[in-house]
């Protein structure tokens, strides 16, 4: 396995682990409101939407390192799959283009 293969996986397992205690620390300041008195439970409201704030914030962060991994994995999004695709199509049209002006040139002399 290579260094690049093994980055990208050390990436994804991270991720994974993250959304687990994620998961795991949601559920505990969710057990820890209900038990909050009523009158302490706005703090702990303005701390679960600032952590949902910054959990926007961070998504395009995140996904970008996600898309430079998968890119460094040797996949390519759709967007990059399309312009492959369309510049195989160019060089294809081109390619012709140069066969058929041979063909004519051939033509001629013989």
């Amino acid at each position: 396995m290579s260094d690049g293969t093994k980055g990208g996986l050390a990436f994804f397992g991270l991720w994974l682990l993250l959304h687990e205690k994620a998961d795991d620390w949601i559920r505990e300041a969710l057990r820890r409101a209900r038990e909050t008195p009523e009158d302490l439970r706005d703090e702990y409201e303005r701390f679960l939407l600032s952590v949902e704030e910054e959990k926007e914030r961070l998504k395009t962060v995140v996904e970008r390192m996600a898309a430079n991994q998968i890119r460094a994995l040797g996949f390519l999004g759709p967007d990059e799959a399309q312009d492959l695709r369309d510049e195989i199509r160019e060089l294809r049209e081109r390619l012709r283009a140069v066969e058929d002006r041979l063909d004519r040139r051939d033509d001629g002399a013989a």
